[in-house]
């Protein structure tokens, strides 16, 4: 029995868990006794309950989370052989320049090489001799040495050789404008495949249109009829065409001079080469043009037209976004 802090009265006791006295039943509340521990005691109690909800509220939450946080990727600058190989992945356009051009400085370096790419029309050694002979007489030497049977890959690898600096340059920026608006539209795979097959395409117009020139003329006339071939300029030409049908109100320069809508380019560039192969023809070597191969230009112009007219729909909503010019 223990005497109680507040009535005296000896009892059982109860000791206050805020201010620490023994009290007997009737005063072992707080409030009972005027206990005064009570405001202090019950500050301790809800600072320390607290505490403890927040760090299990933490350990809960980092707990929950923990296998969720992703690791900080640390930026790391791309090396100059992985931004080129992602540039070319993305631009087949410049690809193929690449190619091409470096074609050009190997097969400038080797006239083997050169010789080896390039298309010969003539379909029988007949046909060699008689061409080698004429052109023997003009003073000019020996301009075939095999016949397209021999050498039938020349049909592709025409396209990556050209006769000179500016033949190539011409070729490849324009390629460079036309290529890339079609890439742009369709795809570099389908760019491609158009590329490859107005090359070919061109390629047999020009057999043929020769072959036809050599037995109405001979092997000269006003032309050497089967000259060999070289160059990208049907395949390029036929970039040109898609763009004039998918972006008809373009601004571009007809031979890098004059200024005019596409459609209006377009036109005007099959006119001329029209006239000048029917000019070929007749045997008359017209002054500039007769040099062109007027018969492989407009074989790639149609088979770019084939396709531009497949493409037309599908993107005619694009038809002036295709603006070289800035105009």
């Amino acid at each position: 029995m223990v005497e109680c802090s507040e009535c005296g009265k000896q009892s059982m006791s109860f000791t206050c868990r805020y201010c620490g006295g023994k009290f007997c039943s009737e005063h072992r509340l707080p409030e009972k006794h005027d206990c005064n521990g009570l405001e202090s005691g019950k500050k301790e109690e809800y600072s320390t309950s607290s505490d403890s909800e927040d760090e299990e509220d933490q350990k809960w939450f980092d707990d929950k989370f923990k296998d969720k946080k992703k690791p900080e990727k640390q930026y790391q600058k791309p090396s100059m052989l992985n931004e080129t190989k992602r540039i070319l992945r993305n631009n087949i356009t410049l690809v193929v320049i690449g190619l091409t051009v470096a074609s050009f400085l190997l097969h400038q370096a080797s006239p083997a090489f050169r010789n080896f790419l390039t298309l010969s029309p003539a379909l029988t050694e007949t046909a060699v001799n008689a061409t080698n002979q004429a052109t023997q007489e003009l003073g000019i030497g020996n301009v075939l040495d095999k016949t397209l049977l021999t050498a039938p890959w020349g049909i592709l690898t025409v396209m990556l050789v050209h006769g000179s600096f500016i033949h190539i340059a011409a070729n490849m920026i324009t390629f460079y404008f036309f290529g890339t608006a079609v890439e742009r539209a369709v795809g570099g795979l389908e760019m491609l495949k158009i590329y490859l097959i107005a090359g070919i395409g061109s390629s047999i117009g020009y057999i043929i249109f020769r072959n036809l020139l050599y037995l109405i003329h001979g092997p000269i006339a006003g032309n050497i009829s089967l000259a060999p071939a070289v160059g990208a300029s049907g395949a390029v030409i036929a970039m040109f065409s898609v763009v004039a049908m998918l972006y008809p109100k373009a601004e571009v320069l007809l031979y890098f001079i004059i200024p005019m809508k596409i459609k209006t380019a377009f036109r005007l560039f099959a006119g001329l080469e029209l006239i000048n192969l029917i000019a070929i023809l007749a045997g008359i070597r017209l002054p500039v043009l007769g040099g062109f191969a007027s018969s492989a230009h407009l074989a790639g112009l149609a088979i770019g037209l084939y396709f531009g007219k497949k493409l037309q729909e599908k993107h005619k909503k694009r038809s002036s976004a295709f603006n070289p010019l800035g105009y």
